[in-house]
């Protein structure tokens, strides 16, 4: 369960820093850096317990609803690309204030699920305010990533800070599927006010914990507004883009197809120990699997052949989710292999783009990977929701992984070769 790290140290600094050195702006007190620090990080972790407690049924509701192969694709695809907005929307509004924009995201993420419970019956309603708790999950993300790159100094404290925020992630994430499914098969009603209280838990806490006076900086660059101009025009880029896109389609069906699959044949205790083995797994694999990945990507062509290991792990592990028919053995050994390609995909994607930026500066190469990875996970959640039902209706779910498979396969033989020359 790899989280979304939509804003990364250089992005930070180079947004950051221009304003606070041309205003004189003081460094926050170590003191302060630290219970920031421990406020930020317990407001993910909590905040992870609620959104992957709502991510992977979000899937089952909608076919539990009877919707249309379209209509829950379409669904997943609004939602993943609204996960992944938060970089829009702060660029655009003064969300400055630390505390207050913290608070809110998540009190107001915590409101809309309320909403959803009582509103459960209007199935259109339901579906707008879960839209609305995304927007609100990733405009609390952007505001996490960025409070560390712009009040933690050192750039290998700032390492550090964002590593051990990926460990809580994973780890509070960890339970967020299992919870999800007990309380889902239970009461969809419940399922939402669990939700519902869980981001309001996180809100308080946020309000208590977190320093007040905190601001970041509004300042932006009119270049910045056209560096997509530059990434077209970008050769290796657009190659490294293609790859990266591709590997979060495949990555992708970890939430759209995968629930739909699990929840419908297995127990939800099963069903829900998968997703619990994947995060899990990530932090278990993440140092000695992104040590390995790096020395692969200091050679010639290596990003590109990283991105190709990347689509065969997946389409190995998606090839035996379908020979597997729910053996509980198999689909651990299935996820295991995934989790090795998500690993991967975590330690190279950022890595990938800044090598062949080109003439790009720094944050418009981090805007291209944003951009590449919200694409891409919504392209894949869509075909997840919505190609997956249709296969599953017309012939047998298995063969939609053999499908995906195969697709990842022909993928990772492109990636390579184009590696290798």
């Amino acid at each position: 369960m790899t989280a979304e790290p939509y804003v990364t140290t250089d992005e930070t600094r180079s947004l950051e820093l221009p304003e606070a050195e041309a205003t004189g702006k003081s460094p926050v007190p170590a003191a302060t850096v630290r219970r920031l620090l421990l406020a930020l990080f317990l407001n993910f972790g909590i905040t992870s317990i609620a959104c992957y407690s709502l991510l992977p049924m979000l899937p089952v509701l909608m076919e539990g609803w009877h919707s249309g192969p379209v209509t829950v694709g379409g669904v997943l695809f609004v939602f993943s690309a609204l996960r992944f907005c938060g970089f829009i929307v702060v660029d655009r509004l003064d969300l400055s204030r630390v505390r207050l924009t913290l608070t809110m995201s998540l009190a107001v993420a915590a409101a809309l699920m309320g909403g959803a419970v009582l509103l459960r019956g209007e199935r259109t309603a339901v579906v707008l305010l879960v839209f609305g708790v995304a927007v609100c999950m990733s405009i609390n993300s952007v505001t996490v990533r960025t409070c560390i790159g712009d009040f933690v100094e050192s750039a290998e404290e700032r390492v550090g800070a964002f590593s051990r925020l990926q460990v809580v992630t994973n780890l509070c994430s960890a339970g967020g599927p299992m919870l999800g499914a007990l309380l889902y098969f239970q009461s969809a009603g419940k399922w939402m006010l669990v939700t519902a209280l869980i981001f309001g838990v996180s809100a308080a806490m946020t309000l208590l914990a977190v320093p007040k006076g905190l601001t970041l900086s509004t300042h932006r660059s009119p270049k910045d507004r056209s560096w997509w101009r530059g990434a077209l025009r970008n050769r290796d880029l657009r190659r490294v883009a293609l790859a990266s896109f591709t590997c979060f389609i495949l990555y992708s069906q970890l939430f759209s197809a995968m629930p739909l699959y699990l929840f419908d044949i297995a127990q939800p205790a099963v069903a829900g120990s998968v997703f619990l083995v994947n995060a899990l797994l990530v932090v278990l694999l993440q140092m000695p699997v992104g040590r390995w990945a790096g020395r692969r990507m200091a050679r010639s062509g290596g990003g590109l052949r990283m991105f190709a290991t990347v689509s065969a792990c997946m389409a190995a592990s998606l090839l035996l989710t379908g020979l597997s028919h729910l053996a509980i053995a198999v689909l651990v050994l299935a996820i295991l292999i995934f989790t090795v390609g998500e690993t991967i995909l975590g330690a190279v994607n950022d890595q990938s783009f800044m090598e062949v930026k080109g003439d790009l500066d720094t944050l418009s190469s981090v805007k291209c990977r944003m951009a590449v990875t919200a694409l891409g996970s919504s392209v894949g959640s869509f075909i997840g929701g919505s190609c997956s039902l249709a296969v599953a209706h017309a012939w047998r779910f298995d063969a939609y992984w053999y499908l995906i498979a195969g697709f990842g396969v022909c993928a990772a033989g492109a990636f390579w070769k184009r590696g290798r020359g």
